[in-house]
């Protein structure tokens, strides 16, 4: 369901998704097939596989659903109806939205609660192409209401993935991107041990549409060699259609160009429909900024065409303004303001404040041309507050991004606090209980001296046994020490060469530390380097082991992990450093951090491998500090 839904909203202007349907009661009836068989089927539609399913694959799966659903079996219909609403072969959306109803009401009839939610994510679907995007977010929350307590973290994550591309879509950047973390924890407890591209897809295109170019450039080039290792050729057209209109928005349309032509024709090549709509539109506009007015036109006559026989008027609004700057490049400036009369009222119906912008901008550059002065004035006042209005939004999402990212940190921290005092409270209660034990043992047995040197040997056995503890761990930051790395480290190698897996490190150096010592005292430099590493114990996998090895100096080991995937790691710690504060030291004090990577190679030891992380630590200080290097 997330392949088919959450594309949506990755697609421009919202959707290049056909819908449709054949009406169950028109398929010829099959024999009846053992509801085991129907089962099987169901799981592999909404289990972890549906993730990397192709939709040709899933929609072959609903066919085998339908044939195998048994005779008056009421439960087993409600769940195929639920994921049935979902199908690309609805092509009426007004049907759609009426069969997503009765498949919400069959479901709360049994009581059937993930049937509702998937049920939900169908109408929120339909809505959002009767109604625009910001209509169909009621849909997913409550969806959302209606799973708490059911124990689905792999829907729940499919959810908010949906809910982050929506949100995303109309502008709400800051709330997508927490959306989408907490669709991929959900998809941690769900079992699922790797990364969801469609996810990461999404972050990125929520970087592009905030501005951050370079970290959405980087999750773009790094979910592109696992969907072409895959073969998932849907997401890769995504991929490179959001590439795109990256590279668009940067002022680079030759790039753009080349990304939608390559996304074209691997849509082209796999029976991609709808991506290749999507793609021939962008390329539509990168022609018009190349002036190549005519070669536009042309790609423009073709997308409406294949727009038309999906029965998809979804994006006609971009159809008709891209189709007016392409004749206003040709000077034919009273025909280009026929087609932006056309497109503003669907523009404002969608709420799509940048295409508003383009639109205005479009219509002032003709209207001058024209000689309507008073007019293209207008019109450019009008372009000139919306496009205020798009980077007052942009630097709002961005603040409430730090700060949304502060309180999750400051959340998981609390936590991590209170689990850590239940475990000693339960530690002491257990303690209790044994010098209860050893007590009672003492009065039944009368050997009160035996007793007596038998506590005082097991406390010395308990205190021993502490004291190797806290040698393995830095009592001012929590993290490992240095005998701790070492032991760590030796055994990850080992085990990462024996299963034929890669290691890698991060050396990290807290930049120009002294002079926070300096300026503010140790104690403030303790607090500094306290909260720095409860930042990246966050942020860290759970296999992944952070050391202290010096005063500032730090190291992670990360087992089963290439040089790339660590480089990624690293950028994260430094972002959650740059975005520390410390209010109660100095409003004005930052921390920044430098980060050298090494991948563990043939015949390497520990200490060759933290050289090699070492030296390329020792690069990011001389290239200026507050980066990564390998």
């Amino acid at each position: 369901m997330l392949r088919r839904l959450a594309a949506l909203a990755l697609a421009w202007p919202c959707a290049c998704f056909a819908v449709g349907f054949v009406p169950p009661d028109a398929v010829e009836p099959k024999p009846p097939a053992p509801a085991a068989e129907f089962d099987t089927v169901f799981q592999r539609v909404v289990g972890p596989a549906s993730l990397d399913a192709s939709t040709h694959a899933y929609e072959e799966d609903l066919d085998r659903l339908r044939a195998l659903l048994p005779d008056v079996d009421s439960a087993r219909e409600v769940r195929y109806r639920s994921v049935d609403c979902g199908s690309t072969r609805w092509k009426d959306v007004a049907r759609g939205l009426a069969y997503s109803d009765q498949a919400l009401q069959a479901a709360k009839d049994i009581g059937d609660r993930a049937s509702q939610a998937r049920a939900l994510v169908c109408r929120s679907n339909f809505m959002m192409l009767r109604d625009g995007s910001r209509h169909a977010l009621p849909d997913l929350d409550r969806a959302l209401d209606v799973l708490k307590g059911q124990n689905e973290p792999q829907l729940e994550g499919e959810i908010l993935v949906m809910r982050a591309d929506l949100r995303s879509l109309i502008g709400e950047q800051a709330q997508a991107l927490l959306d989408f973390q907490r669709a991929r924890a959900a998809f941690r407890d769900s079992g699922i041990d790797h990364e969801v591209d469609r996810l990461l897809q999404g972050m990125a295109t929520a970087y592009r549409r905030m501005g951050d170019y370079a970290q959405a450039v980087d999750y773009f080039e790094q979910a592109r060699p696992r969907l072409q290792a895959k073969q998932d050729f849907e997401g890769l057209a995504v991929n490179l259609i959001q590439l795109g209109f990256l590279h668009d928005e940067a002022g680079a349309p030759d790039k753009a160009r080349t990304a939608f032509e390559q996304a074209i024709r691997v849509a082209s090549a796999h029976g991609d429909e709808a991506d290749r709509n999507g793609a021939l539109l962008g390329l539509a506009e990168a022609q018009i900024a190349l002036d190549q007015p005519q070669a536009a036109r042309a790609t423009l006559h073709e997308a409406a065409t294949r727009f038309a026989a999906a029965q998809d008027d979804s994006s006609n609004d971009m159809l008709l303004l891209l189709g007016g700057k392409a004749l206003a490049k040709q000077g034919l400036h009273a025909e280009a303001l026929k087609h932006y009369d056309l497109a503003q009222p669907l523009m404002e119906a969608g709420g799509n404040l940048r295409y508003l912008a383009l639109l205005q901008q479009a219509r002032s550059a003709s209207e001058e041309a024209l000689g309507r002065n008073h007019d293209a004035l207008a019109s450019f006042k009008r372009y000139n507050a919306l496009q205020q209005d798009l980077q007052d939004k942009m630097r709002l999402e961005q603040g409430r991004l730090l700060q949304y990212e502060y309180e999750i940190r400051q959340r998981d921290f609390e936590n991590q606090r209170l689990r850590a005092e239940r475990k000693a409270q339960a530690q002491q209660l257990t303690d209790l209980r044994r010098i209860r034990n050893w007590q009672t043992l003492a009065i039944i047995s009368g050997l009160l001296l035996a007793s007596l040197l038998g506590a005082f040997a097991w406390r010395q056995w308990r205190k021993s046994r502490r004291l190797r503890a806290l040698s393995l761990v830095d009592p001012l930051t929590g993290a490992a020490s240095r005998r701790a790395f070492d032991a760590a480290a030796a055994d990850a190698l080992a085990a990462d060469r024996r299963d034929d897996n890669a290691l890698s490190l991060l050396a990290l150096d807290i930049d120009r530390f002294k002079a926070i010592n300096d300026r503010y005292g140790h104690p403030a430099g303790d607090r500094v380097l306290a909260a720095t590493v409860r930042a990246w114990q966050a942020l860290l996998r759970d296999r992944d082991l952070l050391a202290r090895i010096g005063g500032e100096e730090f190291v992670v080991v990360c087992p089963d992990t290439v040089a790339g995937k660590a480089h990624a790691i690293a950028n994260r710690l430094l972002d959650a450093t740059e975005a520390l504060r410390f209010d109660d030291i100095d409003p004005a004090l930052r921390v920044g951090v430098s980060i050298g990577v090494a991948q563990a190679q043939a015949g390497d030891t520990v200490a060759t491998v933290l050289a090699r992380a070492d030296a390329a630590l020792y690069r990011a200080k001389q290239a200026g500090r507050g980066r990564v290097e390998i």
